[in-house]
């Protein structure tokens, strides 16, 4: 009963999200992000180029949530997350796009904003990432990710189902 909750909630919100943008027949890939938007995030796992690994599954249930601004020069998201591993740390990046597959997405790399965003004890924890727009940037998007403590994979991993246009 509780996964049938779970499922009629997300599709709720999804449908809340993205309802006004299927309606008028624009492309979830190229959402501008001139005023506020909703993050939505699922359990993909996603090179720097946004490309996504095969055969890699997430396996937690935490909700993070945000909401992605533009602030004069700067993009700026507030990221929350619900029902994450309790007492752990996140880290929250924001990647900017076109982005080689050979280029890295690492804290201070050109086009990367980097944030730490800390659960309690019942797994909930926000952070605000902020970064200057790149000048070739033409898109963003997010990533919520867990480090594991014996691989070099996250042990748990969010990112946003979309590209946000800038």
């Amino acid at each position: 009963m509780r996964r049938i909750a779970r499922t009629v909630l997300a599709a709720a919100t999804l449908t809340a999200a993205w309802g006004p943008a299927l309606a008028v027949g624009t492309s979830a890939t190229a959402t501008a992000v001139s005023e506020p938007k909703v993050l939505p995030f699922t359990q993909i796992l996603r090179r720097c180029d946004f490309s996504t690994f095969q055969y890699v599954h997430g396996a937690y249930y935490g909700r993070p949530s945000g909401v992605l601004r533009a602030e004069g020069g700067d993009l700026v998201a507030d990221i929350q997350i619900a029902t994450g591993t309790p007492n752990s740390r996140f880290d929250v990046k924001m990647i900017q796009v076109p982005r080689s597959p050979a280029l890295s997405c690492n804290a201070g790399d050109p086009g990367v904003a980097v944030a730490p965003l800390t659960t309690d004890g019942a797994g909930a924890g926000a952070t605000t990432v902020r970064g200057p727009i790149a000048s070739d940037a033409t898109g963003v998007w997010l990533s919520i990710t867990r480090p594991g403590p014996f691989s070099q994979m996250p042990e748990e991993f969010y990112t946003t189902d979309v590209v946000f246009a800038i």
